[in-house]
């Protein structure tokens, strides 16, 4: 169950949780489909082309690995956690698309989960790891977005 323990697959269990929620007690109460859908693919744009990143500055992606470079391009100017936050979309715009507001209920659980057990661990090892270089991108960058 260990090799389970990764966002992807916490992710995952969210998006069924969604849809079995909605289909357990379907409260239908809004369908924004520009909206939805448009969140959606933000979320699927920022977990995708994240990794490249990873790639191109040859530091790990593993969750519980020390990392040896400071990602501070592309998605990371805007935000310190572009996985993550394009997880929590994706399940949020999955709610979204379903129409019930408990369909949502899962992308905050995540949200919470995802910077309890993997944003705050890797934060600290960031400070460990870069030091004042880290807690100065801190400053500058939200972990979430901008301003957040």
């Amino acid at each position: 169950m260990k090799n389970l323990n990764i966002p992807p697959v916490w992710t995952l269990f969210a998006m069924i949780f969604s849809v079995i929620l909605h289909f357990i007690y379907p409260m239908v109460l809004f369908q924004f489909r520009a909206i939805d859908i448009g969140i959606i693919a933000v979320g699927i744009y920022l977990i995708f082309t994240t990794p490249v990143w990873f790639k191109r500055k040859s530091t790990t992606i593993v969750p519980r690995r020390k990392p040896t470079t400071l990602i501070v391009d592309g998605p990371f100017r805007m935000s310190r956690n572009p996985m993550y936050l394009g997880m929590i979309l994706l399940v949020f715009g999955t709610g979204l698309s379903l129409g019930s507001i408990q369909a949502i209920f899962p992308s905050i659980l995540l949200f919470f989960f995802l910077e309890k057990n993997y944003v705050l661990p890797e934060e600290r090892k960031l400070i460990e790891a870069m030091g004042e270089e880290a807690e100065q991108y801190f400053k500058a960058t939200g972990r979430w977005i901008w301003f957040l």
